[in-house]
């Protein structure tokens, strides 16, 4: 097995059950802990160094499969990303499949229950609820923050928050002075705690957005997200809904009532944008329309031109020409 990370700073490392539970306990909350497998044996290392007053970077494994059951967390958020194994982590009424492509957010209301793989190691951020709350504040937000459970570490915007935690663990594993500072440490937890409620989809961002605008489900904002993310995947109605955490009706009614139009068409529409882009970029001498629209996923050129006049009011070949 690979050297556990934050090797400078071991909490506990132990084969006994109430060791482990009780080691955990103590920097996180009371919680159930038992191996799953007839014969399994614990092998837990747990190793945890703060940046300051309200984040602290945690490396955790169990070794064989275990069940954790915290309940809610209730003074903390905590961010867990696999670096092996996997987890089945349920969140409040939300089961989110952890591994190497998401991670999990646990909120401080949201009762949790986690089943982790026999190898699973995760690198957790653990951040103190009033500090978030706090963030939160300044955005418009009030009350209690609950993030979505599900941290798509695909999204560019969550790979960007990745490298600042990334370069706050760096520093800390090779015995650096710069997170010691409290004149660097403070603003970079804010720095961190802030990035998280701009790129993840949370309560405070809806009260802001109904502070400003019509209300938008969160919903139908996370699967706008992942469609102009990632316009360019073959995306279904149903695979969509499962990755926002509702049923393909429910999302389909709720692009209707909040955008008069259905996620396939939201789609479709970007695509479109994506396409008008490209063609403004383009240079006519090199790149045809048959081309650009195939990038996009339109292979049937007339329905193409004509859904593309529909939205610019102009032909694709207009477009490319000037």
């Amino acid at each position: 097995m690979p050297r556990p990370l934050l090797g400078r700073h071991t909490v506990a490392a132990t084969t006994d059950v109430d060791q482990a539970r009780e080691a955990v306990a103590e920097r996180f909350c009371a919680h159930y802990l038992a191996l799953t497998k007839a014969g399994s044996q614990l092998d837990m290392v747990h190793n945890a160094a703060p940046l300051g007053e309200d984040v602290m970077l945690n490396y955790m494994r169990y070794g064989d499969e275990v069940r954790i059951t915290p309940g809610t967390f209730d003074d903390f958020y905590l961010i867990q990303l696999p670096l092996a194994g996997s987890a089945k982590v349920k969140v409040g009424e939300q089961v989110v499949l952890a591994d190497r492509t998401r991670a999990s957010i646990g909120s401080p209301t949201e009762p949790v229950d986690m089943l982790w793989s026999d190898g699973c190691e995760k690198l957790q951020v653990y951040i103190r609820r009033s500090a978030v709350e706090e963030a939160a504040a300044g955005l418009g937000g009030s009350g209690p923050v609950v993030f979505d459970p599900t941290l798509d570490l695909g999204r560019p915007e969550v790979r960007d928050w990745l490298k600042m935690v990334r370069l706050a663990y760096d520093n800390v594993e090779a015995g650096g002075s710069l997170m010691s500072s409290p004149l660097v440490a403070a603003p970079y937890e804010q720095a961190l705690i802030g990035g998280l409620l701009t790129v993840q989809a949370n309560t405070s961002l809806e009260i802001a957005s109904e502070n400003a605008s019509p209300t938008v489900s969160r919903a139908v904002r996370m699967a706008v997200d992942l469609l102009e993310a990632h316009p360019d995947r073959p995306w279904k109605v149903a695979e969509l809904a499962q990755r926002v955490g509702v049923s393909t009706r429910t999302l389909q009614e709720a692009f209707q009532r909040d955008l008069d139009t259905t996620p396939l068409e939201y789609w479709r529409r970007t695509r479109l944008d994506r396409a008008y882009t490209d063609l403004l970029a383009a240079d006519a001498t090199a790149t045809s329309v048959t081309e650009i629209a195939a990038r996009w996923g339109f292979f049937h050129l007339g329905r193409f031109s004509q859904a593309y006049r529909a939205q610019f009011q102009e032909l694709p070949s207009q477009t490319l020409m000037r």
